[in-house]
């Protein structure tokens, strides 16, 4: 919150409430790659990759149980695939 103040915007940033932008992942973990590791920041830093729960861009929801939900995961991927056979005839190396 003093950072939002000393920038002069803690009227829209800073704390979780109503009105105001927020960006916020939570990360699981209660799997089974983290069972031993007893401090969650530890288990962030240190353990496998968590599987993220839930990510927030200005209130809104981007990843929900591991899932993009702002576009169509499949034709993305698609799109990438056709990309990569049109570099790949023109000999574009990578």
């Amino acid at each position: 919150m003093c950072g939002a103040r000393v920038l002069g915007r803690d009227g829209e940033l800073g704390s979780l409430e109503a009105g105001k932008l927020a960006d916020i992942a939570l990360w699981r973990l209660d799997t089974l790659p983290h069972v031993d590791i007893f401090d969650p920041l530890a288990a962030l830093v240190l353990g496998a990759p968590p599987p993220l729960e839930l990510l927030l861009i200005q209130g809104l929801p981007v990843v929900e149980r591991g899932r993009l939900v702002t576009v169509d995961e499949s034709q993305v991927t698609a799109a990438a695939a056709a990309n990569h056979k049109l570099l790949k005839r023109a000999g574009v190396k990578r």
